[in-house]
């Protein structure tokens, strides 16, 4: 299909020069690329008011926004997650949403197996002797960590990056429990070795918790201090997903309490601001939301969120949508 008029397309992401170009063949682009800053507010407003088609990375989508936009069609996401768009007013206002699934699961799975051992096996306090000048001698009792085999690890959000978690972890010996709005089939089960738990038998038997589930109504402040609270006192909690999921202020006690081991964080409940206590802790790990942060899944993203963009106009299709368009 040849558009004769090219859309406006609002483009807040990192683009390479080759898909930058391509799309400039289509659609009158204007470019901001995030790797500069993120927009937010009039900043962003001032941008996209007379715009067809956002292609976004991170910034909010609310609103306000997209009251503002009255030519807006489409909302092409840079992610799996979308709690950053308020998809249900987009719906309502015939604004299709799409996302980018599949391609980050790799990357995603492999950063939290990444999280688990560093937490487990105090990587980051390694380093930082090392950096820092302390290590002097092969002292027998330096940085005794945690052992993985034989462990159970719970998975919390057993979706397809879940899934992809487990596979990694069987070869570490790893005991594979989970708890999901939907429990899996028998078969997948199998396949994983895997068990279904409800939340609380979780918490109270698994000794690495990782969390993969989506940020929804339900999920905000699934962990709280009741939770850490029954949590065995030798464990440790992954999130990987998204830090409203884990009421933070509440995680903090759990650590200084010592309810919990420590934690590996990739998200964080108000990012990019974080609690500077958690920064203090030597059994924290801390990460700047990069779970997907890989050459092929970043790259990968970005050009399907394009592609959506592309076939939405051309195609008058998509690849990925979130919601339904009548």
């Amino acid at each position: 299909m040849e558009i004769k008029t090219k859309p406006k397309i609002f483009i807040h992401s990192w683009l390479s020069d080759d898909l930058l170009s391509k799309l400039k063949n289509n659609f009158d682009i204007d470019h901001h690329d995030t790797k500069e800053s993120i927009l937010t507010g009039k900043d962003l407003l001032d941008r996209v008011l007379d715009v067809e088609g956002i292609l976004v990375q991170s910034s909010p989508i609310d609103k306000k926004l997209i009251e503002s936009c009255p030519n807006l069609k489409i909302v092409s996401n840079v992610g799996v997650g979308f709690d950053n768009i308020d998809a249900k007013l987009c719906t309502k206002m015939g604004i299709q949403v799409t996302n980018t699934p599949g391609i980050l699961n790799d990357a995603v799975a492999d950063m939290s197996m990444a999280l688990l051992l560093a937490v487990a096996r105090r990587v980051p306090e390694g380093d930082q002797i090392v950096r820092s000048g302390g290590f002097k001698a092969n002292f027998y009792h330096l940085l005794w960590g945690a052992d993985l085999k034989g462990e159970n690890l719970g998975i919390i959000g057993m979706g397809s990056i879940g899934k992809d978690v487990a596979k990694r972890a069987l070869p570490f010996g790893l005991n594979i429990k989970y708890h999901n709005r939907n429990r899996l089939s028998k078969d997948i089960e199998r396949s994983l070795n895997a068990e279904w738990m409800s939340l609380l038998d979780l918490l109270k038997s698994c000794r690495f918790i990782i969390i993969l589930c989506p940020l929804t109504n339900e999920t905000k402040h699934l962990i709280t201090i009741k939770e850490l609270k029954n949590m065995k006192r030798d464990s440790f909690l992954i999130n990987i997903a998204r830090g409203p999921i884990v009421k933070e202020s509440d995680l903090i006690i759990a650590l200084e309490d010592k309810f919990i081991s420590g934690c590996a964080l990739d998200v964080y409940e108000f990012e990019p601001n974080y609690d500077i206590r958690l920064a203090r802790m030597d059994n924290v790990v801390l990460a700047p939301h990069a779970g997907s942060a890989s050459v092929k899944a970043r790259k990968g993203m970005v050009e399907l969120a394009a592609k959506n963009i592309e076939m939405f106009f051309l195609e008058k299709d998509v690849l990925n949508p979130v919601n339904t368009i009548n």
